[in-house]
């Protein structure tokens, strides 16, 4: 009988062995911002793959203070991954997602079973021929609030908007 394993925390309706864990084992890198970004969500929701983690954030923007090490450590219960829009040009790609969590050791006087929800537009950048997330915009600027023609384009390709993803 074949051997099942258990769905994949991403969200994608896929085994777990399917989906993420081939990025995860290093088998096989994700071929958009979408599918690094889902791997990354399960990173956090399973534990212990700091070194994942770590190692799929652009050395460029990424905290030199942070180590594989720090990035194993959990403090909250991932609960739900929601893509909303997901965004490649070129070498750029944006992901806006909400993450649900349940904080593990919340806050004197809060609720244990608060659950809270990250809201997150991401930027990637591939680099010889691996997708990097770069970083995010919390809580960002609904995406059908068009920027004004002459300003930066908000997937951060460094373009003019007017020039770029926004006609």
């Amino acid at each position: 009988m074949p051997q099942t394993t258990p769905p994949c925390p991403c969200g994608s309706g896929h085994n777990y062995a399917d989906c993420c864990q081939p990025h995860h084992l290093d088998e096989r890198p994700p071929a958009t911002p979408e599918a690094l970004m889902r791997s990354r969500y399960s990173a956090f929701a399973l534990g212990n793959l700091g070194y994942y983690l770590y190692h799929t954030w652009d050395p460029d923007t990424r905290d030199t203070a942070l180590t594989p090490e720090l990035l194993d450590q959990r403090d909250c219960d991932w609960l739900g991954l929601e893509i909303l829009e997901s965004r490649v040009r070129g070498s750029q790609g944006t992901v806006t997602f909400k993450a649900h969590y349940r904080p593990l050791n919340p806050a004197p006087g809060a609720a244990t079973e608060a659950k809270a929800v990250l809201h997150e537009r991401s930027r990637f950048r591939r680099r010889q021929g691996r997708w990097r997330y770069l970083d995010g915009e919390i809580d960002p600027t609904p995406a059908s609030a068009s920027p004004q023609r002459n300003a930066p384009c908000p997937c951060g390709s460094g373009k003019k908007a007017k020039r770029c993803c926004h006609p």
